[in-house]
């Protein structure tokens, strides 16, 4: 590893992907990386977001259905990040030496609002969105080929791979992943489902003035409307129990704006409270699981470690992620 000090070398392949956009290596800025690699260019002064796609990760096919799916919601006046071609014409590249596959998008204006400054406007434009997202998706059929089931990708499906080292948070999860499994697949098993976000939580909103952009659609796939639904709220839930609010004042505070936009564009999916609640505690299974079998070492700080052994404790107690009572009122 190298030292504080020293700088990384570049990936071997940055050079022909930066050329594939017509800019050069030095002209990309990293912006980090986990399964993929992100960098901010510039063509002509207009600001832009290059991600490099490990092979392992997304093959060009599960890359070019996202960029499919993004193109027919700009068409429909969604507000998504816009695909930018290559020099080639190409929507997606697959670089030939190492295997990778190049994407590019326009850089949306706005930011992230931290959650102590939400509004109930912005909560209800953040429902609404994804209440269109949702709506345009029961809609449509793909051109081309399709994203994967949420289920191809569920770390907590997995759970058998942590027996050795932790029995009793890899017996939860087992549990939670059969229990959940239908709303991770792409027919839902008697759940209403298609394609979804499915993460469309705050860092994944950006917000300039009135208009609210969806971003990162890297991990879209299938799977139940109200898993979809249920996501926002989880990290919701999370982000302002760092502004001191118990998970019942939290989820009080986010559902009803949220909602009211949402049930404005989109019906409310089949499942009800049951289901929201079965992703809620999924997801907190799913996040330890990707740590413990994806994060690189490197990355797993104290505060990393921290979260994941809360996360790890309330997958084994089984404890309630929004108390039932309240899921209830919203998801009837």
């Amino acid at each position: 590893m190298p030292r504080a000090s020293e700088a990384a070398p570049p990936p071997e392949h940055l050079a022909e992907a930066a050329r594939l956009y017509g800019v050069a290596e030095g002209d990309l800025r990293p912006l980090g990386a986990f399964e993929s690699d992100v960098y901010a260019f510039e063509i002509r002064g207009a600001p832009r977001i290059l991600k490099v796609i490990a092979p392992t990760h997304r093959t060009p096919e599960l890359v070019q259905a996202e960029v499919d799916w993004l193109l027919a919601l700009l068409e429909a006046g969604v507000s998504v990040a816009e695909p930018v071609c290559a020099v080639t014409g190409a929507w997606v590249e697959r670089l030939p030496g190492s295997g990778h596959v190049a994407v590019a998008f326009e850089r949306a204006p706005g930011s992230v609002v931290h959650s102590s400054r939400w509004t109930d406007d912005l909560l209800e434009r953040w429902g609404r969105l994804l209440g269109r997202l949702q709506a345009h998706s029961r809609g449509w059929t793909p051109p081309g080929p399709r994203r994967h089931a949420l289920a191809d990708r569920s770390y907590a499906s997995r759970a058998a791979e942590l027996g050795g080292e932790d029995p009793a948070f890899a017996a939860a999860a087992r549990e939670l992943a059969e229990a959940a499994a239908p709303l991770l697949a792409a027919g839902g098993a008697g759940l209403d489902a298609g394609l979804v976000h499915p993460d469309l939580h705050s860092g994944n909103l950006l917000v300039h003035e009135d208009r609210l952009t969806a971003i990162d659609f890297d991990d879209c796939g299938y799977g139940s409307y109200a898993f979809d639904l249920a996501m926002p709220l989880y990290y919701a839930v999370r982000l302002l129990a760092h502004d001191g609010l118990a998970a019942a004042d939290a989820a009080e505070r986010f559902l009803p704006p949220f909602m009211r936009g949402f049930l404005e564009v989109a019906p409310l999916p089949a499942g009800g409270a049951k289901a929201i609640d079965l992703a809620l505690r999924l997801r907190q299974a799913e996040l330890v699981a990707a740590i413990r079998l994806k994060m690189p070492e490197a990355k797993k700080t104290p505060s990393v470690l921290a979260v994941e052994k809360d996360l790890r404790d309330r997958v084994v107690a089984g404890t309630d992620v929004v108390p039932p009572a309240i899921l209830e009122r919203f998801f009837a």
